[in-house]
């Protein structure tokens, strides 16, 4: 699984899935043209394999 990243805006999903690539092109431009107004508001979250541990995709399968 690849690391994705969602950016939010007051709580609130912009984007969502993008890729390391997508999303530095994205926060860079956003970050920098609203930084003043929006930096407390604008957030974002790393969605990597890490996170995912103890999730139902790591479940040993029951016989």
């Amino acid at each position: 699984m690849d690391d994705s990243y969602h950016i939010y805006f007051k709580g609130e999903i912009l984007f969502k899935n993008l890729s390391k690539d997508e999303f530095e092109f994205v926060w860079e431009k956003l970050y920098t043209s609203y930084i003043n107004a929006l930096n407390k508001e604008l957030t974002y979250e790393l969605i990597s394999e890490n996170n995912m541990k103890g999730s139902l995709f790591n479940l040993e399968p029951s016989y």
